[in-house]
């Protein structure tokens, strides 16, 4: 049985939560935030939730050791990246501006923690 090292079970564990709270759960709080009186575009909401699924799918290929899951998993997050870095620059309230902070770290800590040498030296016993 292969050892799965705890950084890749921290990054897995990570996305897979990311995934669910902020990509999946998206169409249900989005509406929540002010917008003077606009609703989030449909596309915009199925976007989310396809970055939601594909992190969700990530996170297994994480799990299970696979190397398509780092390629998968640092996609997603660098998407979501760059998603949040916008929500830190325009983010309506300071609250939500440290909410979209705290997540943008909380991505890039997954890509960190998915690339380090404990985790790749996994990753190529594994294949």
């Amino acid at each position: 049985m292969r050892s799965r090292p705890p950084t890749v079970t921290v990054a897995a564990a990570l996305l897979a939560l990311l995934s669910v709270l902020f990509h999946l759960a998206f169409p249900l709080w989005a509406n929540a935030v002010p917008r003077g009186g606009e609703s989030v575009p449909a596309i915009v909401a199925f976007l989310a939730v396809a970055v939601g699924v594909a992190g969700l799918v990530g996170a297994a290929g994480l799990w299970m050791l696979r190397k398509w899951g780092i390629w998968l998993a640092i996609g997603v997050c660098l998407l979501s990246i760059l998603d949040t870095a916008s929500g830190v620059a325009g983010a309506p309230n300071a609250a939500l501006r440290v909410v979209a902070a705290v997540t943008l770290v909380v991505f890039a800590l997954v890509v960190v923690l998915v690339v380090l040498p404990a985790s790749r030296r996994a990753f190529a016993a594994s294949s």
